[in-house]
């Protein structure tokens, strides 16, 4: 940690109050149905609602599964 001490905005009390400071980004999806593009490229997701390649093995380069 820095010994320099940084400055922490005053902060909202609650939810609603902090709803109000959100800015739109515009910087939503850019396709209608992406889940059925992902299905499509990707075959189903699995249990966790992850879309892989069938060949992907994250344990090939000596990665460990989670």
């Amino acid at each position: 940690m820095s010994d320099i001490a940084r400055p922490v905005p005053d902060r909202t009390g609650d939810q609603e109050a902090q709803a109000q400071h959100l800015q739109p980004t515009g910087n939503g999806p850019t396709v209608n149905d992406e889940q059925a593009l992902l299905a499509a490229e990707f075959g189903d997701p699995d249990a966790a609602g992850f879309y892989a390649r069938p060949d992907q093995d994250d344990t090939a380069e000596g990665g460990e599964q989670a």
